[in-house]
């Protein structure tokens, strides 16, 4: 060996040994601190999202009806025939560990976080295998979180996507190791993860651009097709077996038909679905986006070629970022999956490790100050507790608990006008009583004019009169914050009893009101008014996963039938 070579090695084993116990020590805090600050930015996000209950409801409908429902129960508004919930996998899941296990609210907690503790394991341990510095991948992590949250709210399908991702990516270190086996574990995965969530279809652009990228290194390694086809056959194996994994699941080749107009379909309603800068606090979402491609791009003025493997999807997932809220998650993994292991082998990479070792006692003074001001931040806001606000906190959504409440003691049945992010809720909690006009579905359920009247509907606009009566409600349930609520006002004039005429063909009344949702009824209902402005509302979260909606003094597996009052409103649709 050269001395030139020699003194390279050294450089290299210096940079990367953790061996001694001070480097341990100082490893240790750092990844303690970049777990308080993850945990302090994501603890703001602790309310349930609106999905899980739409997800839960049709897979309780299955159970109790022994038939996985392919057509929609839940909604009186017109709905696609098949309707193919491709995240019916996570209601199965979340109702399993809630209302099945008895665990409530606090089996969300407990999955919730056991996905994100696996999520960052597998993150450190990829980045571990391509090369990274420990102390690299925690001093740069904290770069993604602005464009990383949107997947860590209670409990999003998506979550479980990005544990599959990460999971994905680590099987192919150990395909560029030489193992092959792994490509079992991910057909079974696969079928899983289709189950789950949509997001499968991430994990096999992935998967395709790794099987182009072995194939290529193997042909300029060897300069033969025939080499390359051999060192890449359990690839072109595992592609082929995609299409036996595709149709399994409750609606089959439907689900790909489905996929297919999902995918292409814009969605310019769905805040999530705009790009990044219109994000929350996008000054700072965009600097460290930015951030992050100077880094990614920076790198490849110091490491070789044979070294860049994963870039072009991180390249792709980055441009999808930009365009797309939603999946500036899928980017941050990829990005702190690769990434810390190439900006290890730059100039930039060993001075940050040089200047952590030089200044060891100050970084660990300074990780123990952001854990615990980290720390403080997340037992503020209650990290541990998922909460489903009865108006709104830090999200832009809130639940009507208390409407809900009015209505199911009231024994209201009928036809119900719902907001987007509210509907689910109303479904769990009241179905079949109740039925809904639109719930957080969207495509999956719904025909698109009944997406685009709510939103005129719900904003305020001229036609909100003909909107009100267009889809035959007995009830609206509307948020006091919304456009409509104070046109609604014209119910509480003089012309509510005749002397003006009304802008509506049928008379509604104020039925029960709080500071967060009103509801109105059509004329002739016989439910009392229920006035709690000014009262505090309660936290919903605890009685909506106990089972007290669900299969109340039964086992939620055991009934397989409706009880005869649900089945005749069944049977009447």
């Amino acid at each position: 060996m050269s001395k030139l070579s020699q003194t390279i090695h050294d450089s290299l084993r210096a940079n990367l040994r953790v061996g001694k116990s001070r480097d341990v020590a100082l490893l240790a805090w750092l990844i303690i601190a970049l777990a308080c600050g993850f945990l302090a930015y994501v603890s703001r996000v602790h309310e349930v999202t609106h999905d899980v209950f739409h997800e839960m409801a049709l897979f309780r409908e299955a159970l109790a009806s022994g038939v996985f429902p392919t057509q929609d129960v839940f909604a009186f508004t017109p709905t696609v025939n098949p309707s193919v919930h491709h995240e019916w996998g996570t209601g199965a899941i979340l109702y399993l560990v809630s209302v099945e296990s008895g665990l409530g609210l606090a089996g969300i907690a407990i999955l919730r976080l056991l996905l994100i503790s696996g999520l960052w394991l597998l993150l450190y341990r990829i980045a571990r295998m391509r090369g990274a510095h420990p102390y690299i991948f925690a001093v740069i992590a904290a770069t993604t979180f602005p464009f990383f949250w949107v997947g860590f709210s209670t409990i999003r399908a998506q979550l479980f996507t990005l544990v599959f991702l990460a999971a994905q990516m680590w099987m192919q270190e150990l395909d560029w190791r030489g193992r092959r086996g792994w490509v079992i574990a991910w057909w079974l995965m696969l079928v899983a993860w289709l189950n789950i969530h949509a997001g499968f279809i991430v994990g096999l652009g992935m998967f395709g651009f790794h099987c182009a990228e072995r194939f290529i290194a193997a042909w300029l390694r060897k300069r033969s097709m025939l080499q390359a086809l051999q060192a890449t056959w359990h690839l072109i194996a595992a592609g082929c077996a995609v299409s036996v994994a595709l149709p399994i699941n409750p609606y089959g080749w439907q689900y790909i038909r489905y996929l297919f107009h999902a995918i292409t379909m814009p969605r310019p309603l769905i805040v999530e679905w705009h790009a990044l800068w219109r994000t929350y606090a996008p000054e700072l979402t965009m600097t460290t986006f930015l951030l992050s491609v100077f880094l990614f791009a920076y790198c490849f003025r110091f490491v070789r070629l044979a070294r860049q493997r994963g870039a072009a999807f991180l390249g792709l997932s980055a441009y999808e970022a930009l365009q797309h809220i939603r999946h500036g998650s899928l980017y941050g993994v990829i990005w702190l999956a690769y990434v810390p292991a190439w900006l290890t082998h730059t100039p930039l990479g060993r001075a940050l490790i040089r200047g952590v070792d030089e200044k060891r006692s100050l970084v660990i003074r300074g990780c123990q100050g952001v854990a615990i001001a980290c720390l403080l931040f997340a037992c503020e806001n209650q990290f541990w507790r998922p909460t489903l606000p009865p108006e709104p906190h830090f999200s832009i959504a809130s639940f009507p608990t208390g409407a809900v409440e009015y209505l199911k003691q009231n024994d209201f049945r009928g036809n119900l006008l719902t907001p987007f992010a509210q509907g689910a809720y109303i479904s769990w909690t009241l179905y079949p009583n109740v039925r809904v006009s639109l719930d957080g579905r969207y495509e999956v359920a719904y025909e698109e004019q009944v997406m685009l009247d709510h939103d005129a509907l719900y904003s305020g606009s001229s036609e909100w009169p003909q909107l009100l009566e267009k889809y035959n409600s007995d009830a609206v349930l509307v948020d006091q914050a919304s456009a409509l609520r104070p046109l609604l006002d014209v119910f509480r004039s003089e012309s509510a009893v005749g002397s003006e005429p009304l802008p509506t063909e049928h008379r509604w009344k104020f039925a029960y009101e709080d500071d967060a949702f009103v509801v109105l009824l059509k004329e002739g209902s016989a439910l009392p008014r229920l006035d709690r402005r000014g009262e505090p509302l309660v936290d919903g979260a605890w009685s909506a996963f106990s089972g007290e909606y669900s299969f109340r003094n039964r086992s939620p597996l055991a009934a397989r039938n409706l009880d005869a009052r649900a089945r005749s409103i069944v049977a009447a649709e």
